[in-house]
C-alpha cells in the first residue's frame, strides 16, 4: 500500500502506544484521525503534534464500549477525509483482579471496550472501505486492517482474567475477519511485549520483566510501530501476528 496522503483511524491514538503509532503514520505521510473516551487534553496535544508534521488531523470524543457512538465517529472522519485506508484497534482497558472478583458489570466494561468496540469499528470501516472500492471500481487491495492485542493471547494471565479473555478474542477474531474480507482488505494483528511501562507499575517491577525476556533487554514503542510499517506495506499476509516481546512468552 502506497501510504502518501492515505487516511489511518487509530482508536485510543491520544496518548501511550496509539499515539505512538499515530504519529508514526503521519511521519510517513498519512492523515491522521483519533478516537479518544476521556483524555481529551492529550487527544488536543497528539494532534497539534501531528498537525505540526505537516499532516492533517481529526481527533474525535468515542466510546467504544458503546456501539451506537462508532457509527458516527466513523462517519465523521469520512464526512473529513472522505476516505478511510487503514484501521488500527488500538483502544483497550487493562484492569488488574483476581478472577474471584471478577463481577458481570466488570466483565462487561473488558471485553465491550476490547472485543466488541474493535468489532463493530472494524465492521464499520471494512463496509466503508468495499463500498469506496465498488463505487470506484477499484481493484486489488482497498485497506488495511491492524488489531493491537498483547501477550495474554500465548501466556493468559491469572491476575487478568476478563481482559485475557478479550484479548484472545479479539485474536480469533482478527483470523475470522481476515478470511471474511480476503481479498479486498488484510486483516492482522501485533503483540506488544515490554514496550512501555504500565502507569501502576513501579521501575522495578517493570524492569524485573528483563530477566523473563531471552534476549534481555526491554522494548521500546517504536519497535511496535516498525512492525505496523511492515503490516501495512506487507501486501501477502493476511491473518497473521507480528510477536514483538523479544521471546518472553516462548
Amino acid at each position: 500500500m502506497e501510504l502518501i496522503d492515505k487516511v489511518i483511524l487509530v482508536t485510543g491514538g491520544a496518548h501511550r502506544l496509539g499515539k505512538e503509532m499515530a504519529l508514526h503514520a503521519a511521519r510517513l505521510g498519512m492523515h491522521v484521525a483519533i478516537t479518544y473516551r476521556s483524555s481529551a487534553k492529550p487527544a488536543e496535544e497528539t494532534r497539534a503534534e501531528i498537525e505540526a508534521i505537516g499532516r492533517q488531523c481529526l481527533a474525535l470524543r468515542c466510546d467504544q464500549s458503546k456501539v451506537d457512538e462508532i457509527q458516527p465517529a466513523v462517519e465523521a472522519i469520512i464526512a473529513r477525509f472522505g476516505r478511510i485506508d487503514v484501521l488500527v484497534n488500538s483502544a483497550a482497558n487493562f484492569e488488574q483482579r483476581d478472577f474471584f472478583n471478577v463481577t458481570p458489570e466488570g466483565w462487561d466494561n473488558v471485553l465491550n471496550t476490547n472485543t466488541r468496540g474493535p468489532f463493530f469499528f472494524t465492521q464499520a470501516v471494512a463496509r466503508h472501505m468495499l463500498a469506496r472500492s465498488k463505487a470506484a471500481g477499484l481493484e486489488g487491495e482497498v485497506g488495511s486492517i491492524v488489531n493491537i492485542v498483547d501477550e495474554s493471547v500465548n501466556k493468559p494471565s491469572k491476575d487478568y482474567p476478563d481482559h485475557s479473555v478479550s484479548k484472545g478474542a479479539l485474536w480469533t477474531m482478527t483470523r475470522l475477519v481476515a478470511l471474511r474480507l480476503a481479498p479486498k482488505i488484510r486483516v492482522n494483528a501485533i503483540m506488544p511485549g515490554a514496550v512501555l511501562q504500565p502507569p501502576d507499575w513501579s521501575d522495578d517491577r517493570y524492569n524485573a520483566l528483563i530477566e523473563s525476556i531471552p534476549l534481555r533487554k526491554l522494548g521500546a514503542p517504536q519497535d511496535v510501530c516498525y512492525a505496523l510499517e511492515y503490516l501495512l506495506h506487507a501486501e501477502y499476509v493476511t491473518g497473521q501476528m507480528m510477536v514483538v516481546e523479544g521471546g518472553r512468552t516462548m
